[in-house]
Order: structure tokens, then C-alpha cells, then sequence
């Protein structure tokens, strides 16, 4: 499974790493599908399902803020994620 990002994050430092923005998809989705196939439709459409539709909005809307994050952030932000894959690793008996 790759990390896949609605909004893409060479596209916006803002989204790049919000938790609402990156979802598991498959290595063929999150590349070529997303590029050439159908999975950028269908990510939209699971999007809007999920999150509600002025949430995706807002999202298209603020893709182009700017986000600094500094080092400490980034240290706090890598500690949540480890956190969580620990958490979900337990759950499913690793």
C-alpha cells in the first residue's frame, strides 16, 4: 500500500502531510491510475462520501496556502505517526 494523496503533494505544502488528505491506496492506483485511469475520479468521488462536499472544496480552494513546519513539528508530527502504526500494529497482532 502507498500513501495516496488527494491533493498531490508536490501541488501543495499546505495538505502535503494532513491526515485528511492521505488514505491507503494500491501502488497501481496511486500511480498510473491516478495519472492515465479512472482512480482520481473515484478518489474524489470516496472523498466527497467521506468528508462531505464543501470539505473537498475548501480543500481544491486552499491548495495553494502556503504551510511552513519547522523541525519541531515535524519531530511531533513523526511521533503521532509512529503512535499510530504502533497502535494499529497491536490491533492487528503484530
Amino acid at each position: 500500500m502507498d500513501g495516496g494523496h488527494f491533493i498531490p503533494k508536490g501541488k501543495s505544502s499546505y495538505w502535503a502531510l494532513k491526515i485528511d488528505n492521505i488514505h491507503p491506496q494500491c501502488k497501481g492506483c496511486n500511480g498510473f491510475g491516478m495519472r492515465n485511469g479512472t482512480a482520481a475520479q473515484q478518489y474524489t468521488l470516496w472523498m466527497q462520501d467521506r468528508y462531505g462536499y464543501d470539505f473537498v472544496k475548501n480543500m481544491f480552494a486552499t491548495q495553494k496556502n502556503i504551510c511552513k513546519i519547522y523541525a519541531s513539528e515535524y519531530e511531533e508530527m513523526l511521533k503521532d505517526f509512529n503512535d499510530q502504526i504502533n497502535k494499529h500494529r497491536k490491533r492487528l497482532g503484530e
